[in-house]
């Protein structure tokens, strides 16, 4: 695998000047009733200040699917050890003043060391998700940062604190905070309250925003299994409200299993929670009738505009080769997972996160090099 994205970003290089000069290329692949007009245009912007190796890696698009405008945030994965990183711990060791560069750098330094705590919690990979505004001004907030512990490094019951700890004192680092005794020990109530068979997948923050620290916990199966948890930890919203959300997919059988997400703050849990729908235990899907059920359950409870449940299954999922320079360059898309956003009793927010990946063909290289 190493060796493959390793060629696809050497190729990518050669490609295009920058992410946002590649996003234009790839146009024709991208829907233009789901982003278009000021939203592409931000997105462009925001896309042309990073490289275009990050399209060896899995990137994409957060969709609202509520809202009319044609409009996304961006998600960019950034692994250690390759191109992309370097760029960022070269432009910081040459004293970059971009406090994001900074931040990012000083992660990836610390996962470098294989006897780093943090790297044997996490891995090499993280997320960065970049918020697109298309309001006044030319707000250039920098990317939220999200790490995921590796298999079952934060499994319910497992008395790993610890390394809850660890992966807590880098994202307060990365924030540019201070540690927060009450903070990180809601984190600690929470991750208490899972189950042996439920782990936490994800933990990010926003540097740019206040104060926040964000978990996402899976996997929940059934409804009243999440209901249950949600009163356990004391959310202020409605679970039996969210229970009766759930039960419609639930009934159809229509995903494979669910993901719980969190504000945590010194008080506890915010009010609002993410709910994320996987269709299968594999991720990175590419058919589309892997999601036919989800999405026609968001049809019947009427929190997403019908014409973007039928754009995003039109044009989400499949595969494309691209002819380059360098050789035949493969474009997969796909949908990650699909998101409901809660507050109280009442669904406020329908998200897709769609998925792009360009790996290209090691044939030329072959050729050339025999």
């Amino acid at each position: 695998m190493k060796e493959d994205w390793a060629h696809t970003e050497k190729c990518l290089l050669r490609v295009a000047g920058s992410m946002g000069k590649l996003l234009r290329q790839i146009r024709p692949h991208i829907s233009t009733r789901i982003i278009d007009g000021a939203g592409w245009e931000r997105m462009l912007a925001r896309a042309d200040e990073v490289p275009p190796t990050y399209a060896a890696f899995p990137f994409g698009f957060e969709v609202p699917l509520q809202d009319p405008e044609p409009r996304a945030d961006f998600g960019l994965s950034l692994v250690g050890d390759s191109r992309t990183a370097a760029i960022y711990q070269d432009n910081n060791r040459a004293g970059a003043a971009d406090p994001a560069v900074a931040r990012l750098a000083w992660l990836l330094d610390e996962t470098d060391r294989e006897d780093s705590p943090l790297r044997r919690v996490v891995g090499r990979k993280m997320l960065l998700e970049y918020d697109i505004d298309t309001g006044p001004g030319d707000d250039r907030p920098e990317p939220g940062i999200f790490l995921y512990p590796i298999d079952d490094a934060l499994a319910g019951a497992s008395g790993r604190e610890r390394e809850l700890g660890v992966v807590y004192d880098a994202l307060v680092h990365a924030g540019g905070w201070r540690p927060d005794a009450a903070e990180r020990e809601q984190l600690n109530r929470l991750y208490g309250a899972l189950a042996p068979n439920t782990l936490i997948r994800a933990l990010g923050t926003f540097p740019s925003r206040a104060r926040t620290m964000r978990i996402a916990m899976t996997p929940f199966r059934r409804a009243a299994e999440l209901a249950a948890f949600l009163d356990c930890v004391g959310w202020p919203g409605n679970s039996a409200a969210v229970a009766d959300a759930v039960s419609p997919f639930e009934a159809r059988g229509a995903f494979a299993y669910m993901g719980a997400h969190f504000d945590i703050g010194p008080g506890g849990v915010g009010p609002k929670l993410g709910l994320s729908f996987f269709a299968s235990e594999k991720e990175w899907l590419k058919d589309v009738e892997n999601w036919a059920g989800i999405i026609d359950c968001m049809g019947g409870l009427g929190c997403a505009l019908p014409e973007k449940l039928a754009e995003l299954t039109r044009w989400s999922t499949g595969s494309n080769t691209l002819f380059a320079p360098t050789g035949p360059i493969m474009l997969v898309r796909g949908i990650h997972h699909i998101k409901l956003v809660i507050a109280g009793d009442r669904i406020e927010q329908a998200k897709a996160y769609t998925f792009f990946l360009m790996m290209a063909s090691r044939l030329k290289r072959g050729l050339e090099s025999g």
